[in-house]
């Protein structure tokens, strides 16, 4: 049995077959690209996890330092800038870029 396929139904089966592989090919780079973004997203909370507690100790550093008897009063005013006044500065655009 031979079947006699028309132009319409060639272009169509063809034109389906189009389709399906250029979706098939977007979502495959939508995948990698999502995939590279989440390893980027992982790379950078642990840089931000590793400021955090570099700044926390640095903060502990200054409150240690703003309360030892032998530094000058203005050296320990100086040194009160707490990480709350930093993010202060920071988020209200207080600091140029």
């Amino acid at each position: 049995m031979v079947f006699e396929l028309g132009l319409p139904v060639i272009l169509l089966l063809f034109g389906t077959v189009w389709f399906v592989v250029s979706s098939y090919r977007r979502a495959a780079i939508a995948e990698q690209t999502v995939a590279e973004l989440n390893a980027e997203t992982k790379a950078l909370m642990r840089e931000v996890r590793t400021l955090e507690k570099a700044v926390a100790a640095a903060e502990q550093g200054l409150r240690t330092l703003s309360s030892h008897p032998s530094v000058p009063r203005d050296v320990a005013v100086t040194a009160d800038l707490t990480l709350a006044d930093i993010r202060r500065l920071t988020e209200g655009k207080e600091l140029d870029h």
